[in-house]
């Protein structure tokens, strides 16, 4: 047996922010941009092996020329004519480059059950795999877990040493259950952009953040 590893890139867009002056969106702390990561490629977590569990990873590289808020992320991951088995708390891994290594944030994507089953379950533990799946409209043949983001940290994200290394967001799903199909999972990531200027700034850094 086997843990099989998907990696996936997915796509940034970018939307410059407007209104007012750079000089004014300096002095008030504000973004510059948002940058949301998507993706929603068919199958895009394939199937197994016999006998093999798998892991898919999200994989961000952000641009070491300016920093960066996550403020959301979530995911939905779908299965044709059957309920998914899919871990019900993705991981969060943020990788920032330091002088001589790196430093690691953690959080978490989570599904959220509709419901406990009290006589089989203890209170407290997952619950059967029916409760985390629901059947959306717009695919009614199919079932579908949707995560989360959950406390993301509220961190100013950039490079803190100088080299031509990024920061690095990881967000990992897992499934322990043997032998699934191929799976179809919709991800997006959001970021707010800023100056790297403003990540020593006390308008960005103070505790009432300006986000």
């Amino acid at each position: 047996m086997a843990v099989v590893s998907t990696i996936i890139e997915p796509k940034p867009k970018h939307t410059p922010f407007t209104g007012g002056s750079d000089a004014d969106r300096l002095a008030q702390g504000a973004a510059r941009g948002v940058t949301t990561y998507f993706d929603s490629t068919a199958s895009n977590w394939p199937a197994t092996g016999a006998g093999d569990n798998r892991a898919l990873a999200f994989n961000i590289d952000l641009d070491r020329d300016y920093a960066y808020v996550m403020s959301d992320c979530s995911a939905s991951v779908f299965r044709a004519g059957d309920f998914v088995s899919v871990d019900a708390v993705a991981m969060v891994e943020i990788r920032i480059p330091v002088p001589g290594g790196y430093e690691y944030i953690y959080s978490q994507l989570v599904s959220e059950p509709s419901r406990q089953e009290v006589h089989y379950t203890p209170i407290g533990d997952m619950p059967a795999r029916e409760y985390n799946s629901q059947w959306p409209l717009t695919a009614v043949d199919q079932g579908v877990m949707t995560f989360q983001s959950k406390d993301i940290p509220n961190y100013m994200l950039y490079p803190f040493d100088n080299s031509n290394n990024t920061v690095d967001v990881n967000v990992v799903f897992s499934e322990a259950a043997l032998n699934q199909p191929a799976y179809t999972v919709r991800f997006a990531a959001r970021f707010l952009q800023y100056d790297i200027t403003q990540a020593y700034d006390w308008r960005v850094q103070s505790p009432t953040l300006t986000r």
